[in-house]
């Protein structure tokens, strides 16, 4: 694309730099970065000239910056001009990536809007309170995953689990996800997923039955999505030692109201357990 015609009058950088509104640094920029080379180069001067065709090239070029596409990947798109369906691939994963992008972007704003509010005043009261939790049988699956936002796929695992070996939840048993590490981990946590059942079974596959003792909790419980966590956590962390008491163990959360329950994250509550101990 851009081969001059036989005779054809190239144009200089100034006037090629007008005509596709790129400076001509940026000509020079895109020229050492194989992105869009001139035509010919005076082996004396070192001047560049450009074919007029050239200057949709530097059209498409235009267009993938502001794609926000850097310049390796422009280079790498514009071969695949005269072939639409590799072009296409292309920009099917930049649209992918700046809609992950943009909804970082949307997270952050409402993170700098609720640090606003909170300049005003305390936006969530987080009432923390004891309670002994009763025996109980549960259908168990523990296992490793990428990040703590992958632990979805757990509860895929053991529903389906669940279903392959004929074990049903117990009516209003508790969904509960615990938090095995002794640290908050960047990658790779080690998360158990369980739900009540009505009586014990024979484990099946990857899906344990468990007995879970009597066992003493602090408890704090978040109304809205899991952003808020942090603040249930704060409040826990403060109210357990002002209370004469040490943490005893690793903590979980009993989903009460979750995404399978209500679409709506504002309508999400979940109690943050902390099994506790005498200090």
């Amino acid at each position: 694309m851009g081969m001059p015609l036989t005779g054809e009058r190239l144009l200089s950088i100034g006037e090629f730099s007008r005509l596709s509104q790129i400076s001509v640094r940026m000509l020079r920029y895109y020229d050492e970065h194989g992105v869009l080379r001139p035509t010919h180069v005076d082996a004396w001067s070192g001047y560049r000239s450009y074919a007029p065709g050239l200057l949709l090239t530097a059209r498409w070029v235009l267009r993938l910056r502001d794609l926000g596409l850097g310049v390796g990947e422009i280079a790498t798109c514009l071969p695949l001009l005269d072939h639409p369906a590799a072009l296409r691939d292309v920009l099917g994963r930049q649209r992918t990536r700046l809609a992950d992008e943009a909804q970082a972007a949307a997270t952050r704003v409402r993170e700098v809007e609720k640090l606003i509010a909170e300049l005003e005043g305390p936006v969530m009261s987080v009432e923390i309170t004891e309670r002994t939790l009763a025996p109980r049988t549960v259908a168990a699956l523990r296992d490793t995953i990428p990040t703590y936002a992958d632990e979805g796929r757990l509860w895929e695992r053991l529903m389906a689990g669940m279903g392959a070996a004929g074990v049903a939840p117990a009516p209003d048993g508790w969904a509960v996800a615990e938090f095995c590490d002794d640290e908050y981990v960047e990658e790779n946590p080690e998360v158990e997923v369980r739900l009540d059942v009505a009586a014990p079974f024979e484990p099946a596959g990857e899906v344990k039955c468990r007995e879970l003792p009597e066992q003493r909790v602090a408890v704090g419980t978040l109304h809205g999505p899991y952003e808020g966590m942090s603040e249930v956590m704060e409040a826990v962390g403060r109210w357990v030692p002002e209370h004469g008491l040490q943490f005893a163990g690793p903590m979980f959360n009993r989903y009460v109201v979750g995404p399978m329950e209500n679409p709506d994250p504002a309508q999400w509550v979940t109690e943050v357990h902390v099994p506790i101990a005498p200090a």
